[in-house]
């Protein structure tokens, strides 16, 4: 397991903590996928969903913010080494990383509704 959701993360908003659970969701299914050698199109799958799913959560942003950006960055990245056959593209440690950057980005309060949401 990567990340285990708790009660702690809730930023107040359920869309917002539907996403942010979804994503540690699927990073648990990528490595669980990757412990146990599922085959390259599930595992690209994976990727592809958490790719989209972070995509369409900062969407609701109004404005772009830099680690936002730098999050989908490093999501689509970790799919393009994939992709790619890159040694190591999915080392667990790059899947924690990753987590660690999500979890952070969990810890700002999205309890206001997008349109009402700061910016920055």
């Amino acid at each position: 397991m990567i990340a285990i959701w708790d009660a702690r993360f809730s930023v107040g908003n359920v869309q917002a903590d539907a996403e942010h659970r979804q994503v540690i969701s699927i990073l648990n299914e990528i490595d669980v996928a990757r412990s146990v050698g599922a085959p390259p199109e599930v595992v690209e799958q994976a990727l592809e969903t958490l790719v989209r799913t972070i995509v369409i959560h900062f969407a609701h942003d109004e404005a772009p913010r830099s680690d936002h950006m730098a999050i989908i960055a490093s999501a689509r990245r970790l799919l393009d080494s994939w992709r790619n056959g890159t040694p190591g593209a999915l080392e667990r440690r790059v899947l924690v990383n990753l987590a660690r950057r999500w979890i952070n980005h969990m810890g700002r309060r999205e309890s206001a509704p997008p349109s009402q949401r700061m910016a920055g």
